[in-house]
């Protein structure tokens, strides 16, 4: 594994950008918005998949210099066209907007078309949450997942995602799949079984092997029929409230992964709850959850607690351990 310094990793995002033509401003903050997921934990999408993401810029599919537009007002919510743009930075730039619609509205909303793939979908939700904002959000995606009883792909991965301020903010960021392709590209990474299933393998049955799923890309989804129908359920309501394209679309006419729906939400808690009140009640809530009794494996964590542990074991380290094979995939870019 090689160690590589957060300030090495951005020289080669940005080399590898400005090697593309992108503004050396928009270069400098898209690197950093990949170097961040990286730095707090989200290797599979902040490391790993940066190389896919240039290989869309390459065939053409992301437009590096394009930025987002609104196209529709309607007071607290807007529909802005992406233009196919990068991803990180229309959730950048659309969470800083769906907050703005917040402060004046109590709660503020953005669909979004024509995007790419954010990466991490917590980082703009976190964002929200870090500035005193509940956040939600979901995109969708290619068809990459059997429906329930199905065989062949016909649902996107399609992760609900959720923040709330607190100390530290509440993080879920959640692929209707039961492993998201990043994680399960990890475990293929490590040569490790899955903690727990992840779907089926060429005969129909479960299976925690992740080379398996790699290959038949059989993944199960999350609470079985439930994730299924999530996943449906998202893609219209991310259809309908930005305007863009659906799974079937994005599978069937665009041909790949980009184009794709999202929407932003933004609560402006501040209007909601009185600060003493939600300081008390989000920790009576967390203490509460943390008293549990312990099982016989495992740990009772909060979702996002882990977020500066990551920050500070690569500190200590001087830098992120990369797989050698992504790392020389970085290089050759």
């Amino acid at each position: 594994m090689a160690l590589v310094t957060t300030k090495k990793l951005q020289e080669e995002y940005e080399r590898v950008l400005l090697a593309r033509d992108m503004k050396p401003e928009m270069a400098t903050k898209l690197a950093a918005g990949f170097v961040e997921m990286a730095n707090e934990g989200t290797y599979s999408h902040g490391i790993n998949r940066f190389p896919v993401f240039i290989d869309q810029v390459d065939k053409g599919q992301i437009q590096l210099n394009n930025t987002p537009e609104c196209v529709n007002s309607m007071g607290a919510l807007e529909q802005w066209d992406c233009k196919f743009g990068p991803g990180v930075l229309n959730g950048l730039i659309c969470s800083e907007r769906a907050m703005e619609l917040a402060r004046e509205f109590g709660i503020g909303m953005v669909g979004m078309r024509n995007s790419n793939h954010w990466m991490r979908g917590g980082t703009y939700v976190l964002k929200m949450a870090r500035e005193g904002f509940a956040g939600i959000a979901s995109t969708n995606s290619i068809a990459v997942m059997p429906a329930w009883g199905g065989k062949d792909h016909r649902v996107g991965s399609n992760p609900l995602i959720m923040a709330i301020a607190g100390d530290p903010p509440v993080l879920v960021d959640c692929s209707m799949s039961q492993y998201s392709y990043g994680q399960l590209q990890n475990y293929v990474l490590e040569d490790k079984k899955l903690p727990v299933v992840g779907g089926f393998d060429d005969n129909g049955e479960l299976t925690s092997d992740p080379h398996v799923l790699w290959k038949n890309k059989r993944l199960l989804p999350m609470g079985f029929w439930k994730g299924s129908s999530m996943a449906i359920v998202l893609d219209m309501m991310l259809t309908a409230i930005s305007g863009g394209n659906s799974v079937p679309a994005l599978t069937e006419d665009m041909g790949g992964e980009f184009g794709v729906s999202q929407f932003l939400i933004a609560i402006d808690l501040s209007r909601t709850i009185e600060k003493d009140q939600f300081t008390n009640e989000m920790k009576r809530i967390r203490d509460y959850v943390l008293a549990s009794e312990p099982a016989e494996t495992g740990s009772v964590m909060i979702a996002g607690s882990e977020i500066e542990k990551f920050i500070d074991k690569h500190e200590k380290a001087g830098g992120i351990e990369i797989h050698d094979e992504i790392w020389e995939q970085i290089k050759s870019l």
